[in-house]
Formats: C-alpha cells, structure tokens, sequence
C-alpha cells in the first residue's frame, strides 16, 4: 500500500529543481543507493552526469572515510563533514540530507571552504 506521503519521483525532481538549480554550488539528488538521479545547473555546467554512482566522480578518494549518506538516512538527519581531499588539497564542507516522504532520496553537495579553512579543523 503506497504512503499517501510519499511524494512522486516526478514531485522530488520538480521540487529539487526548483530549490536547487540556481545554487552555485554542485547538488545532486542521489538514490538510497549512491545513484545520481539529477543535478543542478552548476553540476550540469561542469559535466556531472546522471545515473552513475557519486563515488564515480571522484576516483582514488576513499569514501568509507568521507561519505555520510548511510549515516543520514538511517537518522533521517542532515549529515555534515568537512574533509581535506588528499588528491587536490581541497577542503570541502560536504552535507547529505534526506529527502523526507521522497521515498529514500538524498541531497548532496559540497562548497569549496579551501581559502577559509585553517589547519586547526583538521588538527
């Protein structure tokens, strides 16, 4: 029997686009497991594709270090990590946050903190 909460695919897309597209910022909707459903302008511009998994993106990153989507959606709370990428030295204030009544959708995305952070967030 299906929730009468439980919003569409079409709904979640429609509403994602809406909130997210102008964020400048790469966000991605993701399945519950890892699959990009959609993204926004800024992730489409510079050529993240729908339908692979996240961690595709970032070949040689360990994501059991920095990944946070289980972790979100089993406390279907937001999931914040700022994590230093040994492979460009970026810092990234990365968040993952369930989409509730979207069915086991989440949002990702990260900001550039690099020329902001200090040594001491990861001492």
């Amino acid at each position: 029997m299906e929730n009468k909460n439980t919003k569409t695919e079409e709904q979640v897309l429609e509403a994602f686009h809406m909130m997210w597209d102008e964020y400048p910022s790469p966000v991605m909707l993701l399945s519950r497991r890892h699959d990009i459903i959609t993204v926004n302008k800024a992730a489409n511009t510079m050529g993240i594709p729908k339908g692979i998994k996240c961690h595709e993106l970032t070949p040689g990153v360990s994501h059991a270090k920095y990944c946070r989507a289980a972790e979100a959606l089993k406390t279907k709370t937001a999931t914040r990590a700022v994590c230093k990428l040994e492979t460009t030295e970026q810092v990234i204030d990365s968040y993952w946050i369930p989409v509730h009544e979207g069915g086991g959708y989440l949002l990702h995305f990260g900001n550039d903190i690099t020329e902001y952070a200090d040594d001491s967030l990861f001492a």
